[in-house]
Order: C-alpha cells, then structure tokens, then sequence
C-alpha cells in the first residue's frame, strides 16, 4: 500500500471518528466542553446577525411602531412613575380608534395608590361649588385621574395585549410558588391548549407577579414578555409559551397573544412538533398559516432586522394627543407600547447590539411571524451528516500531498470556505449552520492524519534528521526518504566537492574582544553561514573555531555539486556584507575590525572518502583525502593573492559555463608537487556587475602577456586593471599588484626559455 493511500484512509478514518465525537461531545446539557463550543458558536452566530443588521436604517420599518415612553415624553408629561393610569387608558382610546391590527403592552401595571382622586370625587359628589372654574378643573381633573379608564378602555377595546409577568418563586423575599391563579385573576382566553407531552418541554414559572387582576380580566389578550438570556447573558431566543406550573396552564408569549388575534388562531391552534422542531399556527379553518421554526423548548430565534431604531419609534405624547397624531395612522399597524429611556430599566442586551431597547425585541419577534421570515437552525441530525461529509473530505485532501504540512493550507482554505458558505446561507436565506463545530472537526481532522504521518510514517525521516540533520541539508534527508535509501555507513570513496572557509586574522579578533562578546559574535557569523551551506545542499562536517569545514555530494548525491559550492561561496560573501553593515549600524558596539571582517573560501573538487568515521564510543560523518586538504590550502593561499574565494581547476571545469571566474595562477602548493589552475570566484552569469566581464577578459589577455615573458606591455595593463581592483578597507593587495611585482623581478632575473608560469608557494 502507498504511502498516499495509507494517509487517505487514515484520513476518512480520523474524519468520522472526529465527527461522531464532536458531535457527541458537545451538544450535551451542562458539559464544560458543550459550553465552551456553544459559547463560540453563539459569537458565530451573532457576527451574522449583525452583518446583516449592518445594512439597516432608522425608522425602515414601520408596519409594527413603537410607541416610545422616551425623554420628551416624559418632559412634556412628567415622570413616568407618577403618571395616572387614565393616561394609558386616553392612549387606548385614541390609538384603537384608528384600527390598529394589536396595541400592545411591554408595561406591568400595578394598582395605584388612587387617595386624592378619591378625596376630590368625594368632596365634589357631596358638594356642588357654584363656582364654575373650580367646577371646571374638578372635572377635568377627575376625568384625567380615573384610576378606572385604563381597565374600562381595555375592555372596550378588541385589540389590547398586556404583560402577564410569569416568574419564579423567591423565598427571600417571601416570594413562594403558587398552586393556582390569583383569586382574582381567571385567565379566560388567554391561555392555549397543548398536551401534556407538549406542555412540559416548554419553560415554566412558578408564580403570576401581576396585582392589576381587574386590568388582567379586561384585557383582550395576555402574555408573557419573557426574554430569558443565554448563559452569556446575550438574548437570542424567544419562548413562543410558558407554562405556569401550578394549574399546568400555557400562556402564550405577549407577542404570540397579538399573532392569535392577528392570524385568527383559536386557543387550541398550536401544535409544537418537538421532532421536527417546528411549532405550527392552524387557524379556525383548520389551515397551518405559520410554521416557525422553534428549539427543542419551544423558543424560537429572535429574526433581528436590524439595529437600535430600526423599527419606528414614535414618543408616547404625540399617540397620546389625537390633535398631535391622526388615529388614522394606525390602520393595520401593530403597536407596542414601551419605552428606550435607560432609566426605566428596559435595555436588554442582543445578538446584534449591546444595548437594545425592550419593545423593539418584540417588535422583531412579531415582524418576523407577521412576515413569514424566520431564523431557521438546522437540525442536529443533519449537522450531523455534514460534519462527517466536511471532516471526511478535509481528511481525504489533507492525505494527498507528501508534505503533511500541506494540510494546514487545506484546512484553513476549508474553513474560510465554511464560514463564507455559512454567513451566506444566513444572509440568504436565515439558515443557521454551525461554524465552529464544523471547523474543530476540520482541523482534527486535519491534526489526525499529520499526527499518523508524523509518528507512523516519519519514523524513518526522523531517525536520518536525528543522524545527520545537524550537518545536512534538510532537502538531502527528504532526498534520502522518497528515494528509500539510507546513507553508506563506515567510508566510500566518490568524486565529492571539499569547502573550507576561515575569518581573516580571526587572532586579532580575540585579542581585543571579551570570551562573551566573541562568542556571540562567531555565533551570528556561524548562524548565518551555515544557513546559507545548508540551503545549498552542503554537508557540514565540523567547525574549527571560527572555520566551517563542509562538502557537497555526500551522504546522498548532489547533482551539480561544484555549482552548488560555488553559489555557496558567492552567497556567504553576500551576506557577510550584509553582516558588516549590521555591525557598522550599531555603532561602538563592535569594533573597526569587526567593521571590517573579510572571511576566505577555498574549494577543491576531487576524490574523497567520506563516512561515519571515529570510534565505537564516537564517530562522526566526515571527509578525509588529498582533496580535502588541497581545498585548505587554497583557503589559506587566498591572502597572497589579496583574493577571498579561491577554487580549483577541477571545480572550474564543471561550474565555467555558469560562473564568471579569473585565473589566479599555476601554483605548486604545499604538501603537494603537481601544480594546480586556480581561480577567483567573480558572480554568477547574469548577475555580474556590467563591467565584470571586459575587466576578467583584459586581465586574462595581461595574463597571457606574463607567460609570454611581455614584461612592460604586461605590467602596462596590470598598472590599469590594479586602479579598478575593489581596494576596500584591510585588503593589502589584488591579482594585478601580485603580477605587476612579478613582471618588475622577472624583468630584472627572467626566467628560463622553457619556463611554464608556475609559482611554487613556500608557505600557507
């Protein structure tokens, strides 16, 4: 079996069984992890909701109008808390008289204290004033107290919905549960009929705070204005009833109470479908008119339509006067009765704003079923399928590339996929996917199969890194993998490529620098230049001090490995420049000679045995042979010359057609007695400054002079060549110095006829 198909089938293996416990593990109740994922599904959620509140404007709504207790309300009015109920009642009048669909309530009322208007109507039955102003204000004031007008005009109303508060019991405050509705209070039409199995899903209470019973038995319709909060205190659902659980009878939510009377639903026309999760409306007729979508308690999710304001607010004074506004406003409006204003304490904190006023909640909820436009969240159960279906497919793709971290770039491509599919689909069209479900199970997914590659398949990857990842190439060891081949251990003699490198008078470093400081500086240096030999293929075999020791071709073959030194070469001097304008930047920090650092290069191309080479108890992955220490000797040569990458004749002759060189001499060099071609590294072709090339070809035709024993017409082009030489700071001499000296002593003591160029170098 391949190795790609072991990691596909891993891969589907890992997407199911990440899937089924995703899914099993946090949807259920009470579980810190169930929390936790809800919690971020919950952020998820309401991103969306206000991406698409987003694109709202004040006041584009206006078919279900808030009638706003607001700041000039109460200035114009007074305040609110001692406001007669005969205001609301005169509000009643008014605003049933222009037909409205519902005038609804998000207000409790409790019974006021009523003493002055019942002094004042006593005084005035029992003795007529014959003063007729004071008669005048008598009744004017006895017409706008009457404590009475609110319950009177509810009753003659067909389109008035108040607040039933449902709430749990507080023994602190000797608040107990109750076993039946208030004496007072007998809840005809306003409760639904649903069964027992129904009705216990649904959210409870187990007491009615009202007191107004009178207000309470007059009204056309009650309902709860419950909002519970999620655990994060943010509201996002509404319950559609709740049930009160000492009679066990179901209120409708004070939204619902209006959508009975709007849509014509009798009392017996909701039928919750708890497996499905749907709730529909069936009106007398028998017909479903609605069917919303509802949470396994009934609540459906509140349909945000935009932002604070977005449906209209009229201030309460204005409905309140009919001479302000024509009741004809109202026709086939819904209405809302409630207020914005911070201190009655009717700000609620939603999905799509920190600070949301109360009547508008409702406001959205109503719109919605009015509507037909609801928020629908998708099932368990088909989340379910696709979240296997997504962490299956991310699985499956994750396996397929060689390189396991490719399945990072997949599952991050996954997941902005996901969440554009996601935030579409509810922008769309209102359905709510989760995002972070299906994402956690792309990533383990994901993580499953790198994990399988990583300890299962890699074993052998990480035995060659273990071996040999200190002092080779990372590509050399994914080399060694694909092809299934491990290195030769113990010595092979093959045609390899030796590179040393030293600092130039690295001594004098030392001398003048603390052992802390010249450690973190050969640190930087090291750091830096073993990155770049180790980029190119190169083998490192050891350091020396502050000299790097490498080859190229082995463990495993390099193609071109005389290119690959050379480019190694070129790129070190690079960024050793790079690293003297780092220095020279931080100032007194380091010294002039460090401003100055210059390192040579020599590499030699040849036979060599190269292996794990030591004792039983040590060995090392080294080279050894005369290659190896010819490349030593051209490093070291290289400061005769004034040069600082110096190459053979037999790395030239691979890496010519390439790369600029000039010839630097025929040189016997010590410990050796056959002469050797070398060269100075210049650039790589094309990268050459433009006037690399004529220089090299004028320096080769003077060179050609000097072993033709031309003398003057030499040194004639050596003197110029000499003034275009890079004489930079600590270089003490070039090529063209180094043959201008030599024409002047051959001129005086020439050598013989037959004599062949060669330089027999008496030192290293």
């Amino acid at each position: 079996m391949s190795d790609r198909l072991q990691r596909v089938l891993a891969g589907v293996a890992a997407g199911v069984v990440v899937a089924a416990a995703i899914h099993l593990f946090t949807r259920s109740e009470g579980g810190f992890v169930s929390d936790l994922i809800q919690g971020y599904e919950y952020s998820s959620y309401d991103s969306r909701m206000k991406a698409r509140a987003a694109f709202s404007e004040e006041g584009s709504i206006d078919d279900v109008i808030i009638i706003d207790i607001d700041l000039s309300s109460v200035e114009a009015m007074g305040n609110y808390y001692d406001w007669p109920h005969s205001y609301h009642g005169q509000l009643v009048d008014v605003v049933s008289s222009g037909n409205p669909k519902a005038l609804m309530f998000d207000i409790i009322f409790d019974p006021k204290v009523t003493d002055s208007y019942d002094i004042v109507s006593a005084l005035s039955s029992n003795q007529k004033t014959t003063d007729a102003e004071l008669q005048q204000v008598t009744d004017q004031f006895l017409i706008s107290q009457d404590p009475n007008r609110l319950v009177e005009s509810t009753y003659n109303s067909s389109v008035i919905h108040h607040t039933l508060v449902l709430e749990n019991s507080d023994t602190t405050n000797f608040l107990y549960p109750m076993e039946e509705l208030p004496g007072g209070y007998t809840a005809t039409n306003h409760t639904i009929k649903v069964p027992e199995s129904v009705y216990l899903q649904l959210p409870s209470a187990e007491r009615i705070g009202n007191l107004h019973f009178d207000l309470l038995n007059a009204s056309r319709g009650m309902g709860t204005p419950n909002f519970p909060s999620d655990g994060d205190g943010i509201i996002r659902r509404s319950p559609t009833a709740i049930r009160f659980e000492g009679t066990n009878q179901v209120f409708p939510s004070i939204t619902m109470s209006a959508v009975m009377d709007i849509l014509g639903i009798p009392e017996d026309g909701f039928n919750y479908d708890f497996d499905n999760l749907t709730l529909e409306l069936i009106d007398t007729t028998g017909t479903v008119v609605r069917s919303i979508p509802i949470d396994e308690k009934g609540r459906m999710y509140v349909n945000y339509y935009g932002l604070f304001k977005t449906f209209t607010y009229i201030p309460y004074v204005y409905c309140f006067d009919p001479e302000m506004l024509d009741p004809t406003y109202w026709e086939d409006k819904v209405a809302i009765v409630g207020s914005s204003l911070a201190g009655l304490g009717d700000l609620k904190s939603t999905a799509v704003q920190k600070t949301f006023a109360g009547p508008e909640i409702h406001a959205n909820v109503i719109h919605s079923i009015l509507q037909d436009e609801f928020v629908q969240p998708v099932s368990d159960s088909k989340h379910l399928l696709f979240l296997i279906l997504v962490s299956v497919l991310v699985g499956i793709i994750s396996g397929l590339p060689n390189k396991p971290f490719w399945g990072f770039a997949v599952v991050i491509v996954s997941g902005l996929s996901w969440v554009l599919f996601a935030t579409n689909q509810f922008l769309a069209h209102g359905i709510m996917w989760d995002v972070v479900r299906p994402i956690s199970a792309m990533t383990l997914a994901q993580l499953s199969v790198f994990s399988f590659h990583f300890l299962v398949m890699e074993k052998d990857k990480r035995f060659l890194k273990d071996t040999f990842g200190t002092y080779i190439s990372p590509d050399l060891i994914d080399q060694m993998v694909d092809s299934k081949e491990e290195p030769k251990l113990g010595g092979s003699e093959e045609v390899h490529t030796a590179f040393f490198t030293d600092i130039e008078s690295f001594s004098a470093f030392s001398e003048e620098m603390s052992a802390k400081k010249l450690v973190e500086l050969l640190n930087l240096y090291l750091t830096d230049m073993t990155t770049i030999l180790l980029d190119n293929k190169g083998t490192l075999d050891k350091y020396i001090g502050d000299a790097i020791v490498a080859f190229f071709g082995a463990p495993m073959p390099v193609k071109n490995h005389e290119y690959c030194a050379c480019k190694t070469a070129l790129d070190m001097q690079a960024q050793l420049k790079v690293l003297r304008e780092q220095w020279i930047s931080e100032g007194d920090r380091w010294s002039e000679k460090v401003h100055k650092m210059q390192n040579r290069i020599g590499i030699h191309t040849g036979l060599m045995v190269t292996g794990n080479m030591g004792s039983n108890q040590r060995m090392n992955y080294t080279m050894m042979g005369d290659t190896v220490n010819l490349a030593a000797r051209l490093e070291s040569s290289c400061k005769q010359y004034g040069i600082y990458t110096q190459i053979s004749q037999d790395t030239y002759a691979a890496v010519k057609d390439d790369i600029l060189c000039r010839e630097v001499d025929r040189m016997v060099v010590m410990g050796r007695k056959e002469p050797i071609t070398t060269y100075e590294l210049i650039a790589i072709h094309g990268e050459e400054d433009e006037n690399a090339v004529s220089f090299v070809q004028t320096y080769h035709e003077a060179l050609e002079l000097y072993r033709s024993q031309e003398w003057d017409k030499a040194k004639e082009i050596f003197e110029g060549l000499d003034k275009k030489e890079d004489m930079f700071p600590g270089r003490k001499t070039n090529p063209s110095r180094v043959y201008m000296d030599r024409c002047d002593a051959y001129k005086k003591n020439p050598p013989s006829k037959d004599w062949d160029g060669v330089t027999v170098l008496t030192k290293k």
